[in-house]
């Protein structure tokens, strides 16, 4: 059995741990009695092979991601009190809070009247107490964040950039002359917790996820020349200075499934520097295509009549298309969508499937769709996804069905774990993430 070594990164934080370690055990052993130094060599061998199986474990982590959307937190419909409730908080590995805006060549704060000034009161709050009043007092969903970790301090929270809407500002902010700059805003704000005047609370972010949408070839934002080495090289930098800010910092990026995209990406290199590598295996098809498709299929299906590149668009393509790039296998993380997307179809044909539409239909979550009465639902188990039929409206998703068919998908390739999008489209008492948990965390007493 071949054992793979660990990337750059992962050796910097072992032996920053191990030296600290070493250095503890020195000064211990400058009081030891002369009889039990002989010991000491012994001892050193026990710390580095405890140290080595702790960083075989730590790479063989898998990983459960879930975005939770400020924009829902405002408006009051999924909370970060629901990630308790729910029992979301006790099953994620992370929670990516979506999103942190890049504006100026700036990591900025999306929106900070939903991140630091919404008073929660003890029955919206995750703890049940008031957030306080007055200047110099965190509150907002950022407060609530941070009683959420300390319930659940295995959790880890990170905070994404970028996304469809927000992606514009990437550009500019990873030119040679705004790196650095652009980097360090991040950090200072979200890792150091500097988030306001009079505001300072590191330790709520554990990390900082990138969704560039995307590089060079643009889409959420326009793109330029040189986004490509660009992105390698922001991703080096957002590595450097986590490592001399707190090495184990988690720095992850969402990428597309499409092989036109994500084919002009450095994923070699770019691992070497990322923690997570998701494949966003969704929105493969977009409602705005003549005909109805699957938007998450797990494997090809024959019967398709897309014409290329939109052939290629099914998510074990795309995980085979990492892994001939070189990216390790464990970094890599399949993504699945808790939500629906939509064609207007008029007849149910083919369940609905492969039929003409005559637009689009909003994207709505699992637990709308679950609850539709009398709709021709059907799962293809040859693609691993599902297709609901409802007077006159044709949607592709990811029923439970498909949800256990990629689970032992990802287990049977030994990959990295599982990332949605997003936490408030499952059911009240999450159903879609049951099956994607191994086991859930335990919460700890307040």
């Amino acid at each position: 059995m071949k054992i793979a070594p660990p990337d750059q990164h992962s050796l910097k934080n072992f032996r920053y741990t191990l030296v600290m370690h070493f250095s503890r055990l020195r000064l211990s052993r400058a009081k030891t009695p002369t009889r039990l130094k002989s010991l000491w060599p012994r001892l050193y061998m026990v710390v580095v092979l405890t140290f080595c199986a702790s960083a075989g474990a730590a790479s063989s982590k898998f990983h459960v991601i879930g975005y939770f959307t400020e924009d829902g937190a405002q408006s009051g419909s999924y909370t970060v009190k629901n990630v308790a409730t729910s029992g979301a908080a006790a099953k994620l590995t992370e929670l990516d809070y979506a999103f942190g805006r890049v504006a100026g060549d700036q990591c900025q704060i999306g929106n900070h009247e939903a991140a630091l000034d919404h008073s929660y009161s003890g029955a919206q709050s995750v703890d049940g107490k008031a957030d306080r009043s007055g200047p110099g007092q965190l509150r907002g969903t950022f407060h609530q964040l941070q009683e959420l970790k300390r319930l659940y301090p295995r959790l880890k929270v990170i905070l994404s950039f970028g996304g469809w809407d927000q992606s514009a500002g990437f550009s500019s902010a990873a030119q040679p002359e705004h790196v650095r700059d652009f980097v360090r805003s991040c950090v200072d704000t979200f890792i150091k917790g500097r988030f306001a005047p009079g505001i300072e609370v590191p330790g709520i972010f554990d990390g900082i996820d990138i969704d560039w949408e995307y590089p060079a070839i643009g889409g959420g934002g326009p793109g330029r020349a040189g986004d490509v080495k660009n992105f390698t090289a922001m991703l080096a930098e957002f590595r450097r200075q986590f490592d001399a800010v707190r090495p184990g910092l988690l720095l992850t990026a969402a990428l597309p499934a499409e092989a036109e995209l994500y084919e002009q990406l450095e994923l070699k290199n770019i691992s070497s520097y990322l923690d997570v590598l998701s494949i966003m295996a969704y929105d493969e098809h977009w409602s705005t295509e003549p005909l109805s498709n699957l938007q998450s299929a797990l494997f090809h299906d024959p019967a398709d009549p897309s014409q290329p590149p939109l052939d290629k668009r099914y998510g074990d393509y795309a995980v085979r298309g990492f892994l001939a790039a070189g990216v390790p296998r464990e970094k890599i993380v399949f993504g699945v969508p808790f939500y629906g997307k939509g064609w207007a179809v008029a007849k149910d044909e083919n369940h609905g499937l492969y039929q003409p539409a005559s637009g689009p239909l909003d994207p709505i979550g699992y637990r709308e769709l679950k609850a539709f009465p009398d709709a021709d639902r059907h799962y293809d188990e040859k693609v691993a996804t599902c297709t609901l039929w409802n007077q006159g409206k044709f949607w592709s998703y990811d029923c439970p069905e498909a949800m256990r068919a990629k689970m032992n998908y990802i287990r049977r390739l030994k990959l990295g774990g599982v990332m949605f999008w997003e936490l408030s489209h499952d059911t009240e008492d999450g159903e879609l993430l049951r099956i994607l948990t191994p086991e859930p965390a335990r919460k700890t007493k307040p």
